[in-house]
């Protein structure tokens, strides 16, 4: 992400050297979601800055502040139709390097060195939601409000902050969606010793209102791996003092999923299941406390209106791993879990994990794609 323009509030300020400041940043981040709805989410972000002005470039490579989150899925305990819910509150420990801020509006720009680590402790707290509008869309929002819980070592104050974002979810193909997102932040202002008359001053390029845009596309790879890419456009920039702001950047990401389960699980034999000639057969295999499971439910409930030919079969599985409940398919480690079944009972697709929310589309291919000798 470039910041190549210098900004005093929603216009360009005068910048005769050309500073700018070239941002490579990268994260390392690992979720663990149990199956009642809970996840520890931890992020470690890294990358170099690169300053430049006219004639003169440097480079401050490093580490970021540790983010940890835990999130609790609201759908555990609330039954909204099409509708999920989460609960964030969080930490950001300070770990990466720290350089003093107070008193840097006196040193010019290019003299001051740059790190990612803001030197203290933050409180996070967010909530998200997720509606499927329809069986292609849904509608994604999130509130994210950090706050600090102290003042660096130099006795530089940071402002709190506040982010929301809301976008849309577009499944292109089985493998293939697109999300457009569009998110507004506000920094609050900081404050710094006054060197002179003793107390606070209010620092003067620090805060305030941004605004962009970021469309992006995720393709669903095999064996767990999934790849994005996308933009981030600035869209409306209000900064105070002298701000260097972002410019048109980019983005990618590629992430890998593994369902984690206890060893030599001895369960019991599930129900024989008897395919209808004529029908497509949808097993959902769903559970109390799996709340992707409650998703998958409503949207089959949502979907079975207008399918005639097909036959949903709803398996508890809320003992699961007890050796009392029923056995999971051949091939399936843990919930969610969903099973398309041809007339002649026949497995066509085992939907895991995040592929069993993608069941509705799939039957839909297979009502078209499927020869009715095989229903």
């Amino acid at each position: 992400m470039p910041y190549g323009r210098l900004q005093q509030g929603r216009l360009t300020a005068p910048n005769p050297n050309g500073l700018g400041i070239d941002v490579h940043l990268g994260t390392l981040q690992m979720i663990a979601t149990a199956p009642t709805g809970t996840s520890l989410d931890l992020q470690l972000p890294f990358g170099s800055l690169v300053t430049h002005s006219l004639g003169t470039s440097r480079t401050d490579n490093g580490i970021g502040d540790l983010e940890v989150r835990l999130r609790q899925s609201a759908n555990t305990w609330l039954r909204l139709p099409k509708v999920g819910l989460g609960v964030t509150l969080g930490a950001v420990v300070p770990t990466g390097p720290y350089v003093e801020r107070s008193g840097a509006a006196n040193l010019p720009p290019e003299a001051s060195f740059l790190t990612l680590g803001r030197g203290t402790t933050w409180g996070l707290f967010e909530l998200d939601g997720r509606s499927q509008i329809a069986r292609r869309f849904s509608a994604i929002a999130q509130l994210s409000v950090r706050i600090p819980l102290a003042r660096t070592k130099d006795e530089f104050d940071w402002g709190s902050e506040i982010r929301g974002t809301v976008g849309a979810r577009v499944t292109l193909l089985p493998w293939l969606s697109t999300v457009i997102a569009t998110d507004v932040q506000w920094r609050g202002g900081s404050t710094e010793p006054d060197p002179f008359a003793g107390g606070r001053l209010t620092s003067a390029n620090n805060g305030g209102w941004q605004w962009s845009l970021a469309p992006a596309l995720t393709a669903v790879l095999p064996k767990g791996f999934a790849l994005t890419a996308g933009v981030r456009l600035p869209v409306y920039l209000d900064v105070t003092g002298n701000q260097l702001v972002p410019q048109l950047g980019a983005f990618t990401a590629l992430s890998y999923s593994r369902q984690v389960s206890p060893a030599k699980v001895r369960q019991s034999v599930a129900p024989p299941i008897v395919a209808t000639p004529g029908k497509l057969t949808v097993v959902d295999y769903g559970a109390s406390w799996c709340a992707p499971c409650a998703e998958i439910e409503r949207a089959l409930a949502a979907a079975e209106t207008r399918w005639p030919d097909v036959r949903i079969i709803r398996i508890d599985a809320s003992q699961w791993p007890d050796p009392a409940a029923p056995r999971l398919p051949a091939g399936a480690t843990g919930l969610p879990v969903v099973e398309i079944l041809d007339g002649n009972g026949r497995r066509l697709a085992l939907l895991l994990g995040e592929a069993a929310l993608q069941v509705v589309q799939r039957v839909d291919e297979f009502r078209v794609s499927q020869p009715a000798a095989l229903r």
